[in-house]
């Protein structure tokens, strides 16, 4: 991925409202772009001439993601009362009142004063009066820097509130798709139960008539309760998967919303293009949060040089003072001041040298913690399109050796009873075939998880050429 292709911004709005804090004289250093070495793309065999243009993609957010219409009422369920999430929005709302607290700093505010001073010897005088106490004038556009610093911080909240979001979503997803396989598996464990039990309950009566011996009425017992056992293990398993579920929505869940045991596809991705661009990690809330940060250490660079600058201040009053109570409003009685204050800093042991140490400092690690996040970002989208790339052809042949356990199974139930093969032989099927199913089970859920981990991957949204 190259410097130009990933190069560091702002949103829309934000980089607005930060051109209008900063001043033409601002102290706020350049943007820095990351410098992670990677590739333009996330298929190590495709190449990309240039990135697609803004006007021919589209964008999907994962609100259309989910085809079946009880994992989306669960979403709904666990956004609406997870706890971690209403945390998330507190957060926010603390970030947006920490901005307007600087906004706030950079207008003057107005105060109405009263006083009665006695004295012995002049008597007493009543005064009021409204004016401006210690407003800065913001020479050197520090309180610009530390309004573009709580902005920065406000958005970077806000990305952080919708990367908890998309996380705890996909969280719910793969909870709700592990119950779905178990729910699976228990059905396969139970007919694969009936079955040996039907085999058991044949060899016992082969048995009595003198037509199987011993061993082969302990082999079906063997069978039955390994099927047995089984069976009760994906019990335990179902309930342990929908307790976790239900911790993650916050509260239990009825039947209708849980996922049949027949399995059926929750989820719809659609293909993505071969040659899909890494510049959509630019979109993730994590990376965005991330950019947000390193914007409000840039601008605390500014306001700790700016600190180093002389600063000025004014305090103005108008009002009224007179001797008599009932004359404060007559004529002459008027009054106004006007004092500005200029504060040069000469001596302070370079302890405002070591602030805008430490602030680069910040700055620095913002940018290394940036360039770190956009790399494990890039290898989690590799990563999981590199499986993807193998499930089409993976389901294929399992969903093939299933068809043709099943076949087995037939035939040798079949012969079986008419005596052509052994019980060995039966069991053997049998297990086959159960353990195919379960092969096909895990599979599937592995091809849905991965959706829900790309979905997660690329930030909730994807783009793709038209």
């Amino acid at each position: 991925m190259t410097r130009s292709a990933l190069t560091y911004h702002l949103q829309p709005a934000a980089l607005a409202a930060a051109l209008t804090l900063a001043g033409c004289g601002s102290l706020v250093p350049p943007a820095e772009g990351p410098t992670a070495p990677l590739r333009e793309t996330f298929r190590a065999d495709s190449t990309v001439a240039e990135p697609p243009l803004a006007d021919a993609a589209a964008a999907h957010e994962w609100d259309g993601f989910f085809v079946d219409e009880q994992l989306r009422s669960v979403v709904g369920l666990a956004l609406s009362g997870n706890r971690s999430l209403r945390a998330s929005v507190a957060a926010v709302e603390r970030a947006r009142a920490l901005y307007g607290v600087s906004e706030a700093a950079r207008w003057p505010q107005l105060g109405l004063t009263g006083i009665v001073d006695s004295e012995r010897r002049l008597g007493t005088n009543y005064t009021v009066s409204i004016g401006v106490t210690g407003w800065e004038i913001d020479l050197f556009d520090r309180l610009g820097s530390l309004q573009g610093a709580a902005l920065a911080r406000y958005l970077e909240q806000q990305e952080t509130q919708r990367g908890t979001r998309l996380t705890l979503v996909a969280e719910v997803a793969q909870a709700w798709l592990a119950l779905a396989a178990e729910r699976q598996r228990l059905r396969l464990a139970v007919e694969l139960r009936e079955s040996q039990r039907r085999t058991l309950d044949l060899a016992e009566r082969q048995y009595r008539l003198g037509a199987a011996s011993g061993l082969q009425r302990a082999r079906a017992q063997t069978a039955f309760e390994a099927a047995r056992g089984e069976a009760a293990r994906s019990a335990a398993a179902v309930t342990q998967a929908q307790l976790a579920l239900e911790l993650l929505v916050g509260q239990p869940l009825p039947e209708s919303l849980l996922p049949s045991a027949q399995g059926t596809a929750a989820t719809a991705l659609p293909d993505l293009p071969a040659e899909l661009p890494a510049t959509v990690l630019l979109q993730r809330p994590d990376l965005r949060a991330a950019e947000q940060s390193l914007q409000a250490a840039a601008f605390d660079v500014g306001a700790a040089r700016a600190a180093r600058f002389p600063r000025l201040t004014l305090t103005a009053a108008a009002g009224r003072r007179n001797s008599q109570l009932d004359g404060l409003f007559q004529g002459g009685s008027s009054f106004w001041t006007l004092l500005p204050r200029l504060d040069v800093p000469i001596f302070d042991a370079g302890a405002r040298r070591a602030q805008v140490d430490a602030s680069e400092a910040t700055r620095r690690e913002a940018l290394a913690l940036y360039d770190a996040a956009l790399q494990s970002a890039f290898r989690e989208v590799a990563d999981a399109l590199a499986v993807r790339d193998s499930l089409t052809e993976r389901l294929a042949a399992q969903q093939a050796q299933v068809d043709a356990a099943e076949r087995s199974r037939l035939l040798a139930e079949t012969s079986y009873r008419l005596g052509g093969a052994s019980q060995l032989e039966l069991l053997d099927a049998q297990r086959e075939l159960a353990s195919a199913q379960q092969g096909l089970v895990t599979l599937r859920q592995t091809e849905q998880s991965n959706r829900v981990v790309l979905l997660r991957a690329l930030g909730g949204r994807w783009t793709a050429a038209s």
